[in-house]
């Protein structure tokens, strides 16, 4: 009986050993990740986070028309704050009121699309170089010669166009944590008979750029 307790009790000594020696490495192995994570040479402290956006109305005699864009990035800074790449996506939704063709009233919803990569260098505090590479998606709708929108057995035509985009140009940052920016880029791959201009003015808000 008293082998049997003493064994019972060497048991539990070192079942306690264990457990407890289990959750320090346990707890260690969590703590170094977590000041992995911290550290300001660590993944997380590399990124920043940034976001363009649009929002207007424009109208005409026959035709009014509702604009929201939102373009969320995320950077990963390659060489000190210097050099950064990283993704982008974005979309931009549209509401259109207008009268059609054949003279009825008409509401439309085209939304766009696109995604894309691009790469920085920030060479001075305020002042950056942006390249960008974008596929884009983009849902238009035809105006007749009186500026009506165009319909077709009873429907908006609604065209949609696909595009690699290349745009190449400066901006401007505001510094400090939360930061706002200015960009204006040249679109290098724009189609020679577009009457669409070349240039895409752009600005939003950064954290930690």
């Amino acid at each position: 009986m008293k082998k049997f307790i003493w064994f019972a009790l060497l048991a539990l000594i070192f079942s306690v050993v264990t457990t407890n020696d289990a959750y320090a490495q346990k707890r260690k192995k969590r703590s170094s990740k977590t000041d992995s994570y911290f550290d300001e040479s660590g993944f997380a402290n590399k990124l920043w986070y940034g976001g363009n956006f649009n929002l207007g109305f424009s109208g005409s005699g026959e035709t009014n028309q509702f604009v929201f864009g939102l373009s969320p990035m995320v950077g990963y800074k390659l060489w000190k704050d210097v050099v950064s790449v990283g993704p982008r996506a974005g979309f931009t939704y549209n509401f259109i009121k207008g009268r059609g063709s054949d003279l009825a009233i008409y509401k439309v919803k085209p939304t766009s699309w696109n995604i894309g990569a691009f790469a920085r260098v920030k060479p001075l505090a305020n002042l950056f170089a942006h390249f960008e590479y974008e596929y884009a998606s983009t849902k238009v709708v035809y105006l007749d010669q009186f500026g009506l929108l165009l319909v077709q057995n009873g429907e908006v035509v609604v065209d949609k166009e696909v595009r690699d985009n290349v745009y190449v140009g400066l901006g401007y940052t505001s510094g400090g944590l939360w930061a706002y920016e200015i960009l204006l880029l040249y679109n290098v791959n724009a189609p020679d008979g577009d009457l669409e201009l070349p240039f895409n003015f752009r600005f939003g808000i950064t954290y930690k750029f």
